[in-house]
C-alpha cells in the first residue's frame, strides 16, 4: 500500500517537473525560434507512437520518402530509452532538447501516426500529417465522451486541441472516413489512401513469407500462432480471465504461440514467459510477424484490420466483450461482424485452435467482406501517394470525396456526434453500450485500475500564451 503510493507520487512530481520545464523552454527559447526563424521547405518531422523507435506508417512514409524525394531532410523524434533501436544512418533529436524545439519551430511537415503534446503551437504553412495507428473499433477522440470509463472533460478537450493542427488524415475505408470526421472535427483532408506500412503486405512474395518465418526460428511444418492482445488499463500486460500458460500448453504437436504484446507495456512486459512462447513484443516490425504467422489470435485490437489483407485465418478471443464495449465504447459489434470465428471463453478457444476449425472455407467469405469494408483504399501504395501528395505537392483530388460507407457495419453506435468537443461539459451523457463487470471497488487492490496509470488520457499541459494565436491551413485555430 506505502509502496504504491510513494510511485504514484513519484509519477505525479514529474509530470509536474517535465510541464514545468516544458512552460519556461516554451516562453524562451521556444518563442524565439518560433518567431525569427523561418520554415524550413525541405524538413520533414517523422515520430511514431509517442517518439518510440521508427516504424508503422511513418517510416514507410521515411523509406519512400527517401527514395522519391531524397532532396528532402527527415528528421525523427525518438525518445531516449529508444535510441538504441534506431536504425544506422537515420537522423534524430530527443525530446525537449535545444534541437527539438529547434526542429518544430522550423520544419515544413509533420508525419505522425498518434497524438502526443507539441510544445509549440502550428505555423501558417505546416504540413501535418496524421497516419494514425490502426483502424478504430474503440471509440476515439470525442466519442470516448460516450464511455463507460470516461476521460475528464480536460482530456477531452486536450485530445481535441491536439487534433487541431492536422492538415491530412489517412483513411482505409468510408467507415473510417466517418469515424474520423465524427471523433476528432478538425476539416482536415481525409486521404483515402490505406495505410503506408500495408504496402509491404500487398507486395509480399512467399520468399518474404519464408525469410520471415526464418528469422524467427520457425520450422517450415510449424503452425504460428500470433497473438496480438489490445492494451487495457493496466501497467503490466495480463489476461483477467485467460491464462496463457495453460492455453499455450494445450497447444497441439508442431504449433508455436508468438506473442506481441501492446506497446503500453514495453517497460513493464510479461514476468514469466511460457516455454511454448516466442515472445515477439519487442524488436522487429510487426509486418514481418504478420508474414510468418498462419494464423492471428487477437481480441479487439485494429492488428485484424491489417492481418485481414493476407487472408489468413483470424480468430477472435471475446470473453469480456460487453465489459470492454462499455468501458471504452464501440463502433460496431465485432462478435457479430467477426473476420473468423469468435471464442467466449478460454475451453472455446482451445477447440477452435486443437481442432483447426478456424481454417474452414466458411471463413473465407467472412474475411472477403472484412476487407471490402474495412480495407476499401488498400492498394498497396499508400507510402507514395502521401509522398506525392503531401511532400511533393500533387493534386490530391484523386484520393479524396469517396464519402462515407452506404450502410454501416452490423451493430453500429446509436450514440451521435459529440457536437461540443470544446466544452463536453455542455454535452449530452448518454448511457454507454455494453454491461460492466463487477465493479472493480470489488477486486483486490493490486487488481483496481488506477486513473493515473492511463497513458492515454493526458492532463492538459500548459499552453505558451506569449505566442500568437495563428490560424493553420485548414482554418482552424490552435494556441
Amino acid at each position: 500500500m506505502i509502496g504504491r503510493r510513494v510511485r504514484r507520487t513519484v509519477r505525479r512530481a514529474r509530470r509536474f517537473a517535465a510541464r514545468a520545464v516544458r512552460a519556461v523552454q516554451d516562453r524562451t527559447l521556444g518563442r524565439w525560434y518560433y518567431m525569427r526563424l523561418p520554415l524550413d521547405p525541405q524538413l520533414v518531422v517523422y515520430t511514431t507512437l509517442w517518439h518510440r523507435a521508427p516504424r508503422g506508417n511513418p517510416l514507410a512514409i521515411y523509406r519512400k520518402q527517401r527514395e522519391l524525394a531524397p532532396h528532402l531532410r527527415g528528421v525523427w523524434i525518438v525518445r531516449k530509452q529508444d535510441l538504441a533501436l534506431v536504425p544506422e544512418g537515420v537522423e534524430y533529436v530527443t525530446p525537449r532538447t535545444l534541437a527539438y524545439l529547434r526542429l518544430i519551430a522550423t520544419a515544413t511537415y509533420f508525419v505522425d501516426d498518434a497524438n502526443p503534446h507539441w510544445s509549440l503551437p502550428a505555423r501558417e504553412g505546416q504540413k501535418y500529417v496524421q497516419t494514425h495507428h490502426g483502424t478504430a473499433l474503440k471509440y476515439m477522440g470525442a466519442d470516448r465522451h460516450y464511455s463507460g470509463k470516461r476521460p475528464s472533460d480536460a482530456t477531452i478537450v486536450t485530445m481535441h486541441r491536439r487534433c487541431q493542427r492536422w492538415t491530412h488524415s489517412l483513411t482505409t475505408s468510408p467507415y473510417l472516413t466517418e469515424v474520423w470526421e465524427r471523433a476528432y472535427h478538425n476539416g482536415c483532408a481525409q486521404l483515402e489512401v490505406g495505410f503506408p506500412r500495408n504496402d509491404v503486405l500487398l507486395a509480399a512474395t512467399e520468399q518474404d513469407r519464408v525469410a520471415a518465418r526464418a528469422r524467427l526460428g520457425l520450422d517450415a511444418d510449424e503452425t504460428a500462432v500470433l497473438y496480438m492482445p489490445t492494451w487495457r488499463t493496466r501497467r503490466r500486460p495480463r489476461e483477467q480471465d485467460f491464462d496463457l500458460d495453460v492455453f499455450a500448453r494445450s497447444l497441439p504437436a508442431g504449433t508455436r504461440l508468438l506473442v506481441r504484446d501492446h506497446y503500453y507495456h514495453d517497460r513493464h512486459g510479461r514476468r514469466h514467459i511460457p516455454d511454448q512462447v516466442i515472445d515477439v513484443s519487442t524488436g522487429g516490425e510487426v509486418e514481418d510477424l504478420y508474414l510468418a504467422a498462419d494464423v492471428l489470435l487477437t481480441d479487439y485490437s485494429s492488428a485484424m484490420f491489417d492481418y485481414a489483407l493476407l487472408d489468413k485465418p483470424i480468430v477472435l478471443l471475446c470473453e469480456d466483450w460487453d465489459d470492454y464495449r462499455w468501458s471504452r465504447g464501440a463502433y460496431f459489434d465485432i462478435t457479430a461482424d467477426a473476420p473468423g470465428p469468435v471464442a467466449l471463453t478460454a475451453d472455446e478457444l482451445v477447440d477452435i485452435i486443437s481442432s483447426g476449425s478456424y481454417a474452414a472455407p466458411e471463413h473465407v467469405e467472412r474475411r472477403a467482406s472484412f476487407r471490402e469494408r474495412f480495407a476499401t483504399f488498400e492498394r498497396g501504395n499508400a507510402s507514395e501517394t502521401v509522398v506525392r501528395v503531401v511532400l511533393l505537392g500533387e493534386d490530391a483530388t484523386p484520393y479524396t470525396g469517396t464519402g462515407y460507407a452506404d450502410a454501416h457495419p452490423g451493430g453500429w453506435t446509436s450514440h451521435p456526434r459529440v457536437s461540443h468537443p470544446e466544452n463536453p461539459a455542455i454535452e449530452q451523457r448518454l448511457a454507454p453500450l455494453g454491461t460492466p463487470r463487477a465493479s472493480t471497488s470489488a477486486l483486490p487492490r493490486e487488481q483496481q485500475v488506477d486513473e493515473d496509470d492511463v497513458p492515454s488520457a493526458p492532463s492538459v499541459e500548459p499552453v505558451s500564451e506569449a505566442l500568437p494565436v495563428t490560424p493553420n491551413s485548414h482554418g482552424g485555430r490552435d494556441r
